[in-house]
């Protein structure tokens, strides 16, 4: 009798917390417990979790369990007495008690950014601690969990009218995301946005709707090693929005689709950076690419069938010509030279579309037509 006291006083010390058990609240432990002709017994009336669900909904009825559950093993997770957690959890706090299961998910955690969410609502948020209809017992489908806090990410993504691919394959935002924590800005999995980009545009990809072809991004940039401005600093989002967009190639900004295209100012994206000056005005010296005076980028633009930039300069990456310029471009099924040369001031250039011409800044060259 004496030991069994001390066992209930030990109990009572231990627990003198904040979250109280009902059935321990009302000091009747024959709810639980059996009782002896000392008192009460550690034996249970009836074994767990068949007690625990005398009172409570049972947890386990849904595809996917957790594995305590399973096993009918409540007390591994939940205290029957008191806790100063809610949910009488064996933790300081609901995350402290998953990572004690899950080191991998205590060293994301762990990270410089935490996913706010599991930061400031606890697991629970996302997955279900006993048992989902879904895969990892998320609430909802791994491809539509993000969008309950992200709804306009999805209405973005789905309203796009040129959609990438990464939102919709596979595991949708985790292709790109990490759901926990990451050292990286917007738990990207990556520290540099292009090696992300590169570890899916590694291969030729195409849509089988139009035959749009996009190249092998990975093995033009190990060919080409002289980036553009953007992919020079690993930022490839800085041109594209990778959740989709109405532009051409998800850019963030129109451009035109093909090789020819009436000029517009708010038609080019690469005014978001470069100067649109030469463009717009016959003489200038805001260009290098200038015969005298004369701008040759508005010799270039400037008629029903303006040459667009890309025709000429590569905005990804380019073997070495300055200012981009591409060794070959393409017109139709059709690959050519452009046979571009430069010198001090100026430079030649003899693609297809025209014969052999020169330009120089201060000596102008006299091309005939």
């Amino acid at each position: 009798m004496v030991a069994l006291i001390v066992f209930m006083a030990t109990i009572l010390l231990s627990y003198a917390q904040e979250v109280v058990h009902p059935p321990f609240q009302t000091g009747d432990c024959s709810i639980c417990h059996v009782k002896t002709q000392d008192g009460y017994s550690e034996a249970l009336t009836t074994k767990v979790p068949d007690l625990c669900y005398m009172c409570h909904t049972r947890k386990d009825q849904k595809k996917i369990v957790h594995n305590p559950v399973k096993a009918g093993n409540c007390t591994l997770c939940h205290d029957p007495h008191k806790s100063k957690t809610q949910a009488l959890l064996k933790a300081p706090s609901q995350n402290d008690l998953c990572v004690s299961c899950h080191p991998n998910i205590k060293k994301l955690l762990a990270k410089s950014k935490v996913h706010p969410p599991v930061e400031l609502m606890s697991c629970s948020a996302c997955h279900d601690p006993h048992s989902e209809d879904h895969e990892f017992r998320l609430k909802m489908p791994r491809k539509e969990i993000c969008f309950m806090c992200h709804p306009d990410i999805k209405e973005h993504a789905e309203k796009s009218k040129n959609k990438h691919a990464a939102v919709f394959m596979r595991d949708g935002c985790l292709n790109c995301h990490n759901p926990h924590g990451a050292d990286h800005p917007k738990l990207i999995h990556t520290a540099v946005p292009k090696d992300l980009c590169l570890s899916c545009h590694n291969k030729i990809m195409g849509r089988e709707e139009d035959g749009d072809i996009i190249k092998n991004m990975a093995e033009h940039f190990a060919l080409n090693p002289n980036p553009h401005g953007p992919n020079q600093w690993g930022d490839c989002v800085a041109c594209h929005n990778p959740h989709g967009s109405d532009n051409f190639r998800i850019l963030k900004a129109p451009f035109p689709s093909g090789h020819y295209a009436k000029f517009s100012q708010e038609n080019y994206i690469c005014f978001m950076c470069h100067d649109p000056t030469p463009f717009l005005e016959k003489e200038t010296e805001a260009s290098g690419f200038r015969n005298g005076k004369l701008s040759l980028h508005w010799v270039h633009v400037n008629k029903d069938k303006g040459i667009v930039c890309g025709a000429c300069h590569d905005w990804h990456a380019s073997s070495g010509n300055p200012h981009h310029i591409k060794d070959y471009t393409e017109f139709g099924k059709i690959k050519f030279s452009l046979n571009y040369v430069p010198t001090e001031n100026g430079g030649f250039c003899g693609p297809l579309c025209h014969p052999r011409r020169g330009y120089d800044r201060v000596k102008p060259v006299f091309n005939p037509r």
